[in-house]
């Protein structure tokens, strides 16, 4: 019994373990070799996806390079851009400026569709025993111009020298006398004294030249002409020594102008604002700084000083009635200085000298080439005689470009 129980079990276990055991383990075989590949798959993907990840992180180390490289180009590009950008600002600024140039050297007139007609100049003179020769073109058009340009009504002369459409000139010739000191290794003296010979050595050409008893002229015209008389040739010496960095004053005497020189030096001279300007003659070679004709020792002088303050020339008319005068003056700007804070300015004076009544107007304001009329009222004594005076008041206070009215009684 116990045999057959033996051989019973045994056959039961092997049926069991075919039957039961086998197709587990083989179940168990094949998901092994299931996850063996699978394993395999995710290993070749993962060392796939290693040497893709190793390529994209140089890929991104080579880009992050290049970006930073870039990023250096772009601030260098951006540099260079706000430097070109200020480069054509200013190349703009110099062609409008230029432009304006050329305009006011063509008399602030359009002659750009026109064949320009030019006047040729060549000056020759002797300074030191050496011969010196300069040359100048002038456009017809800005001689005209000046030619034919109403003259100031006032013994401030400092507008011929203020109004800019000739400055382009006047600072050529003075370049060109700096060149010339510079050569001749001259000082600034010497150099004045140089500039003072060429406008010596012009021709003296009287009023009467030109019909009218007294006509000053603008620089231009005097360079055009080749001379002048003794407030041409002032007005000229002037406007070129300010060209060349030198101070000056016209000076007004009895019949006669001569310039005034901030230089070191002695002789004649006048303090102005602690600043001394030295007498200098234009009509006669040979005259040295300071030296003064015996003719006008001791003659009053007015002292005129050319700076930068504007010129505001003005025209005016005036109604009475009885000692009542009304006035209506045309104020205008012809110097290339704004008029700020300037103010228009009337006044009575007497026979005797005495200013007896003045009015002050509202600020003129005016920049250049710009006019304001203004219309004041103003009163003088019974019974006396008298004359109206038109001015223009500074900001400082002092009355400048004054005209006077004939005389006049009142009843």
């Amino acid at each position: 019994m116990l045999l057959i129980g033996i051989i019973i079990g045994s056959v039961a276990g092997y049926f069991g373990n075919y039957m039961v055991t086998k197709p587990i383990l083989d179940d168990f075989q094949d998901r092994l070799y299931t996850l063996e590949e699978d394993y395999d798959t995710l290993e070749s993907n993962y060392n796939n996806l290693t040497s893709d990840h190793n390529d994209l992180e140089a890929q991104l180390e080579t880009l992050q390079g290049a970006y930073s490289t870039l990023q250096n180009q772009k601030t260098t590009l951006d540099e260079e851009y706000q430097a070109l950008t200020e480069q054509l600002e200013t190349l703009e600024a110099l062609y409008e400026s230029l432009l304006e140039d050329y305009q006011t050297s063509l008399g602030g007139l359009d002659f750009s569709n026109q064949t320009i007609q030019v006047i040729e100049r060549n000056y020759t003179w002797t300074y030191n025993d050496q011969t010196y020769s300069m040359s100048l073109v002038v456009p017809e058009p800005m001689y005209e111009y000046y030619s034919t340009k109403e003259r100031y009504e006032t013994s401030d002369y400092r507008g011929y020298i203020l109004h800019p459409y000739d400055d382009a000139y006047i600072e050529v010739m003075g370049r060109e006398f700096d060149k010339i000191a510079a050569m001749d290794n001259l000082t600034k003296v010497q150099e004045v004294e140089l500039v003072t010979s060429f406008v010596q050595n012009l021709h003296y050409l009287t009023d009467d030249t030109t019909g009218f008893d007294e006509y000053p002229k603008f620089p231009v015209e005097s360079l055009v002409d080749e001379g002048g008389d003794c407030e041409d040739t002032s007005i000229l010496l002037s406007h070129l020594l300010e060209a060349i960095e030198i101070e000056t004053a016209l000076l007004t005497l009895p019949g006669h102008m001569a310039v005034g020189v901030e230089m070191n030096a002695t002789g004649a001279h006048w303090d102005i604002e602690n600043t001394t300007y030295y007498y200098l003659e234009t009509t006669v070679p040979g005259w040295e700084i300071g030296s003064i004709p015996i003719e006008h020792v001791g003659k009053s002088v007015e002292v005129d000083v050319v700076d930068d303050i504007p010129f505001l020339s003005h025209t005016w008319e005036a109604t009475r009635k009885n000692e009542v005068v009304t006035a209506t003056i045309t104020y205008t700007n012809d110097s290339p200085v704004n008029g700020t804070g300037y103010r228009a300015w009337i006044g009575i004076e007497l026979d005797t000298g005495e200013l007896w009544s003045e009015r002050i107007g509202d600020e003129l304001d005016l920049a250049y080439g710009e006019s304001k009329t203004v219309t004041l009222m103003t009163q003088g004594p019974r019974h006396d005689t008298m004359r109206l005076a038109v001015g223009v008041l500074t900001p400082d206070g002092e009355i400048i470009t004054k005209k006077y009215s004939t005389y006049f009684t009142t009843r």
